[in-house]
């Protein structure tokens, strides 16, 4: 039996809180070991609302709290803005990471790219965050994919959009819905169909709303749309792929309140009107996130291969920044 992970933590609030929260359920995974942020108030309340102890908190120098043998891998969850210092900082300093997406904000593909390369030569696992890979209902599109194909014929369209509660903290008022978001979404059409030069048009973009169409050079069209105005804390995911005699449509509904989704996959036969529906069992929206992390944990230990790849993290980030700044882009 391997030794569970030592794992710090740069970035104390909500997103690492989450985190934490799920890995202190998995003992034989993982040992949080260190929490940094530059507000102290917010280490210690980290540490102490999940009895981590020992632990090595730090809200000064990240270079000392770095610099402690007893982490050995950094889960980033700071504002986007830090992310890709913080992350060239950890993997200077030997250590894991991953980093919450997207991994950077403006310029910065040219930067990563030499982060990733370094972490492949120190032996190094650097990974993010797309728990779409390990939800249950895009797995079982992600399954039978090839069948769709061969009832449905060629994909013609990706259709991809969801309805979220208002930002419920400041900082999100002023923040880009598109960058936030859109990581998940084009890695999600990659995890289905793999990559592809695509070009992109940003139709809008603003803290609550983004709209983006696309097309890959095989001919497929993929829509994207995203909005931040409900009054409820619900999130609404949708999915729907057009085959040339069919339509395979996933809704996905979270009620962040109990943390419990509802799902199910609906198949129609456009030439008989033919319906098939699965519906899942309720189960809770941290079933994908404990994925991720044995992910991380496994790839640490040589277990098991990142679940991304660089082309992955690269692609994801680098068009959502391309389209934050300009009206077209390509990949």
């Amino acid at each position: 039996m391997t030794n569970p992970v030592r794992l710090g933590f740069i970035g104390c609030g909500g997103h690492s809180g989450r985190h934490a929260d799920v890995v202190l359920k998995m003992p034989l995974d993982y040992r949080i070991t260190g929490a940094f942020d530059l507000k102290n108030d917010v280490v210690d309340d980290f540490i102490k609302s999940r009895r981590a102890y020992p632990c090595y908190a730090e809200n000064r120098d990240l270079k000392k709290f770095l610099a402690i043998s007893e982490i050995e891998a950094v889960l980033i969850g700071t504002p986007h803005r830090f992310h890709l210092e913080q992350a060239a900082a950890a993997i200077e300093a030997g250590k894991h990471v991953l980093c919450e997406k997207p991994l950077w904000e403006g310029q910065g593909e040219k930067e990563c790219k030499r982060i990733l390369r370094e972490a492949v030569d120190k032996n190094l696992i650097f990974s993010s965050c797309h728990l779409r890979r390990y939800e249950k209902e895009y797995m079982y599109i992600k399954e039978h994919i090839g069948e769709y194909i061969e009832r449905f014929g060629r994909a013609l369209e990706v259709r991809f959009q969801f309805f979220y509660h208002e930002p419920s903290t400041g900082w999100k008022m002023n923040d880009s819905l598109l960058l936030d978001h859109m990581n998940h979404e084009i890695d999600l059409v990659h995890f289905l169909f793999g990559h592809s030069s695509t070009h992109f048009w940003r139709i809008s973009h603003s803290f609550d709303e983004y709209r983006v169409a696309s097309k890959t050079e095989s001919g497929l069209a993929i829509w994207f749309t995203g909005y931040r105005r409900l009054k409820t804390h619900t999130f609404r995911n949708e999915l729907e792929l057009i085959f040339e005699r069919g339509r395979v449509r996933t809704e996905v509904i979270l009620n962040s309140t109990t943390g419990m989704v509802s799902s199910q996959v609906s198949e129609v036969a456009f030439e008989d009107d033919s319906e098939i529906t699965t519906r899942f069992r309720a189960h809770s929206y941290d079933d994908a996130l404990v994925g991720v992390m044995i992910n991380f944990a496994d790839a640490i230990r040589g277990r098991d291969e990142c679940y991304l790849t660089a082309q992955d993290m690269l692609c994801n980030t680098t068009i959502c920044n391309d389209l934050v700044a300009n009206e077209y882009g390509n990949l």
